[in-house]
C-alpha cells in the first residue's frame, strides 16, 4: 500500500476525530450552568455568614524551596473574603530560605494581616515529596473542606467563598478551581495562558458528565470525609493530584468544576523548565492509568460511561500519539510543500481559532488581554508545547520501562506580581 496514502489517511482521521471532540465539548459545555446550579441550590437562601458558620475551610500550602513565591500565596489567602479559614504551610525540607522567609513574616507582618476567624499554622518536616507534605497538612487540619494550593499560586479574594457555596450541597465530594497562568513575560508564557484558558473551559464538559479526573494541586477542594473513606494521597506518585482524583472517580464520587473560583499560578519561563514540568505530568499520568487500568472500558452498570469509555481512552490515545507526532508533522509539512495546497491547513486554523475564541469570550472572566491577540495563531504556536510534550513522553516511556521515577521538580521561579 502507498505509504503517502497511509499517512494522509492517518492525519485526516486524527483531524476528523479531534474536530468531533471539539464540537462535542463545545456543545456540552453550554449545559455547564445547569450543572452548576444543581450544586448551588443549597446556598441560594444562605447568607455569607451562614455559610461561614457551616463550613470551615483549611488551605494546605506544601512548599519545597519556595522562597520566591511563598509569601505571595500566603498573603493572597490572608486577603480572602472568607473568614472561617485555616491556613497551613508545610515546609517539606526546603534547603533555600523558605523557612527564614516564613518565620520572618510570622514575626513581623502576620499579626497585622490576620483578621478574626482566620488561623495560620506553619510546620517544617523532612523532605518526603509533595504528597507527603499535603498528607502531613491534612493530619494537622481541622477544616470541613480541605483545599490544596501550590506555593507559586495566588487565590482571587472571593475564590474560597465560591468554593464554600458549592460544598453546602451534601453530596458534593470534591471540586477543582479555575487556574490561570499569571505571568506574561515572554511568548512561552502567553502560549501557556491560552492553553490553560481553553483547557479549563473544556472542564465544563467534564463537570456536566461528572467525569473530571484531574483535580490539580494548584486549586483542588475535597470534603474531609474523602480522606477518611478513600485514604490519603499516594506519596509514590509524583502527580498525586491526578491519582487521587482518578481514585475518587473509581469510587463514583461527585466532582464539580468551579469556574468562578479563580487562582493564578506561575508558568515556566523557559523550555527547560517547561520540559521538567511536563515530564512529571506525563510520567505521573501514565503511572495513574496503569494503577487504575480497570477503569478503562469498565463493564459495570455503575460508573461513568463518558469517563470510562470515552475520556480516559482518548486521553491515553493522544498520549501515545505523541510518539508518532514527529513523523506526522514532518510528513504534513512535506505534503503542503509538495502539493502547494494550504487550504486544509487554513480551514483547520480557522476552525480551531473559532473554538479558542469561544473559550475566551464565553468562558470565565479575568483572562489575559495580551493572550487574546495571539488566539488566531495559537494552533501553530501550540507546536512549541507539542515539541516539549513529545520529549516528555519519550522520557516518560524510558523511565517507565526502567522502573524509575521523577522527583518533585521545580524551575527557576521569579514569582507572581499583582
Amino acid at each position: 500500500m502507498n505509504p503517502d496514502l497511509i499517512l494522509q489517511n492517518i492525519i485526516f482521521g486524527l483531524a476528523l476525530f479531534t474536530g468531533f471532540k471539539y464540537v462535542l465539548y463545545l456543545i456540552t459545555s453550554q449545559f455547564y450552568h445547569f450543572n452548576r446550579n444543581k450544586y448551588l441550590r443549597f446556598s441560594v437562601n444562605l447568607s455569607k455568614d451562614e455559610i461561614e458558620k457551616r463550613i470551615k475551610i483549611t488551605v494546605i500550602v506544601p512548599a519545597w524551596n519556595e522562597e520566591v513565591g511563598i509569601l505571595t500565596s500566603v498573603k493572597s489567602l490572608l486577603k480572602s473574603t472568607y473568614k472561617n479559614l485555616e491556613i497551613i504551610v508545610v515546609n517539606d525540607g526546603s534547603i533555600d530560605e523558605t523557612d527564614k522567609v516564613v518565620k520572618n513574616f510570622m514575626a513581623h507582618d502576620l499579626g497585622s494581616r490576620l483578621s478574626p476567624g482566620k488561623e495560620f499554622k506553619y510546620f517544617a518536616k523532612k523532605n518526603g515529596g509533595k504528597g507527603s507534605a499535603i498528607n502531613f497538612g491534612i493530619g494537622k487540619s481541622t477544616g470541613d473542606v480541605i483545599v490544596t494550593m501550590d506555593a507559586d499560586t495566588m487565590f482571587d479574594p472571593d475564590a474560597l467563598y465560591n468554593v464554600a457555596k458549592y460544598f453546602t450541597h451534601p453530596e458534593l465530594d470534591a471540586a477543582v478551581g479555575n487556574v490561570k497562568i499569571a505571568n506574561s513575560r515572554n511568548l512561552l508564557n502567553i502560549i501557556q495562558q491560552i492553553e490553560y484558558i481553553v483547557g479549563f473551559y473544556f472542564k465544563r464538559t467534564h463537570s456536566v458528565f461528572n467525569s473530571e479526573y484531574i483535580i490539580g494541586g494548584a486549586f483542588g477542594a475535597y470534603r474531609r470525609n474523602c480522606f477518611e473513606r478513600y485514604g490519603l494521597l499516594d506519596e509514590d506518585n509524583k502527580t498525586e493530584d491526578i491519582e487521587y482524583s482518578t481514585r475518587l472517580q473509581a469510587n463514583d464520587c461527585n466532582i464539580v468544576y468551579i469556574e468562578e473560583a479563580i487562582a493564578y499560578t506561575e508558568g515556566p519561563d523557559t523550555l527547560h523548565g517547561l520540559r521538567k514540568q511536563r515530564l512529571r505530568w506525563k510520567k505521573g499520568r501514565l503511572d495513574t492509568f496503569i494503577k487504575h487500568r480497570s477503569l478503562f472500558f469498565k463493564k459495570s452498570r455503575r460508573g461513568n460511561k463518558f469517563l470510562t469509555h470515552f475520556l480516559l481512552p482518548i486521553t491515553l490515545f493522544y498520549e501515545f500519539e505523541l510518539i508518532f507526532e514527529p513523523v506526522l508533522t514532518v510528513y504534513g509539512i512535506y505534503y503542503l510543500y509538495r502539493t502547494g495546497n494550504f487550504y486544509p491547513l487554513l480551514a483547520w486554523v480557522v476552525f480551531t481559532g473559532i473554538i479558542y475564541f469561544i473559550a475566551f469570550t464565553f468562558g470565565s472572566k479575568k483572562n489575559s488581554k495580551t493572550a487574546f491577540f495571539f488566539v488566531p495563531s495559537y494552533f501553530l504556536l501550540s507546536y512549541v508545547l507539542t515539541f516539549v510534550e513529545v520529549i516528555a513522553m519519550y522520557k516518560s516511556m524510558k523511565l517507565l520501562f526502567a522502573r524509575q521515577d521523577v522527583v518533585w521538580q521545580r524551575w527557576n521561579r521569579k514569582g507572581i506580581v499583582g
